[in-house]
């Protein structure tokens, strides 16, 4: 009797854990507003800005050098126009990590969480181990989708941290800023235009290594966390995990302690 009541307090327990993650826990996952999401999305959104500058001082190089009388100049300002494409790749980029950091809550609390407590009602009323197999990988599946967009954050963040100084030498050349006024870009080509073109030299190679840090911040350390996670989740899919009752616990217990004894 006691072992039924313990079964169906069980299966209450599972019942509510679902329901409260499908109903409250998937909208607190999902909300911007959330602190650990908060965090995720400010970072993304740091990024974002630092390429849309980039992109738009690219922009604003290539008409500047466009201006130069005569041709000497027309080679660098196509490939300075032609870096907007390339930053357009790395903004999109960002914008989907950005939008995974919400999905990965809606799939876990949504989907996972509840499709777990389903199995361990099933493992409780039939008593077949295979759901509760199911059940932990599941859970163990749940936690490494949860963990992603933080692990590439955390890891993303300190390479940016790393190489801060080859990004803001791109951000802060003259040739990438609005203020044409008497210090800007119009005065340059007034005076020498020998002088901007050197200039637009300079900056085109700060641009390559800028997109270049910045495709390895936002694409490649992504992509090989994912493989990492999609490997990690083959393993749990293939390999058989099952999680010892209180019973079994008991056991090996009880039998350690007389062979302590003997």
């Amino acid at each position: 009797m006691n072992a039924t009541i313990k079964k169906v307090c069980l299966i209450m327990l599972c019942i509510f854990i679902g329901l409260f993650s499908f109903t409250k826990l998937s909208k607190i996952t999902t909300d911007p507003e959330f602190s650990f999401n908060k965090t995720n999305i400010e970072s993304f959104d740091e990024k974002i800005h630092t390429v849309m500058g980039l992109s738009a001082g690219s922009a604003i190089a290539s008409t500047a050098i466009s201006l130069i009388p005569g041709d000497a100049g027309t080679p660098i300002a196509d490939q300075l126009a032609d870096f907007s494409k390339y930053f357009l790749l790395v903004l999109s980029a960002l914008f989907f990590e950005q939008y995974f950091a919400l999905i990965s809550g809606f799939i876990v609390s949504y989907i996972v969480i509840p499709a777990i407590c389903i199995l361990l009602i099933l493992y409780l009323i039939f008593n077949n181990v295979k759901f509760k197999e199911i059940a932990v990988k599941l859970l163990l599946a749940g936690i490494i989708i949860y963990l992603i967009v933080p692990c590439t954050v955390q890891i993303t963040n300190l390479v940016s941290k790393t190489y801060e100084e080859t990004i803001a030498e791109a951000q802060n050349n003259e040739l990438s800023s609005t203020d044409v006024e008497d210090t800007g870009v119009l005065s340059q080509l007034a005076n020498s235009a020998e002088a901007t073109i050197s200039n637009a030299g300079n900056y085109l190679s700060q641009l390559i290594r800028a997109l270049a840090v910045m495709v390895v911040v936002t694409c490649l350390i992504p992509i090989l966390i994912l493989v990492l996670a999609f490997w990690l989740l083959k393993i749990i899919i293939t390999q058989n995990y099952s999680v010892p009752s209180i019973i079994d616990i008991k056991y090996l217990l009880e039998k350690h302690s007389e062979e302590k004894e003997a």
